[in-house]
């Protein structure tokens, strides 16, 4: 069993409302998801997949259609947070404020992703890893 991995970044705000320190405020990241699929060589002869675990053109295609048409310059925000929630019912049709059932930590946001993307691939791969970099230097892994 061989391991690939495909990354795609995007630029996305949100704030962690109850925060001790800055996050509280509105602020923005420039994110990159990594995501890591376990599997065999495909070794059928003459195919296109020849020699891959799967194609990552393949695999950047389920990711932007999955995560990067949703997150690419928008605003995650909770469904409960008081500013951000009422902002979006309002003026939804004229912001991209994505509104999710939880506080759109890196760790929330990593596992969202997953959720996304468990059952996009074929079933002879497994995800065996997603990690989010929320800056260069912070990041979050969910191993499923």
């Amino acid at each position: 069993m061989l391991e690939i991995t495909k990354s795609v970044e995007w630029d996305m705000g949100h704030r962690v409302p109850n925060h001790k320190h800055h996050c509280r405020n509105p602020h923005g990241h420039r994110y990159r998801l990594e995501l890591s699929l376990a599997g065999d060589v495909i070794t059928t002869r003459g195919t296109s997949e020849e020699g891959m675990v799967y194609d990552f053109g393949d695999v950047k295609k389920i990711l932007t259609k999955s995560i990067l048409e949703l997150v690419d310059h928008a605003f995650m925000a909770s469904e409960e947070d008081p500013v951000f929630g009422p902002l979006a019912k309002q003026h939804g049709d004229r912001l991209k404020i994505l509104l999710v059932p939880f506080v759109p930590t890196a760790e929330h946001i990593v596992y969202w992703c997953f959720q996304r993307l468990k059952d996009a691939f074929p079933p002879h791969l497994k995800i065996s890893r997603l990690r989010l970099y929320e800056t260069p230097t912070s990041w979050a892994d969910f191993i499923p």
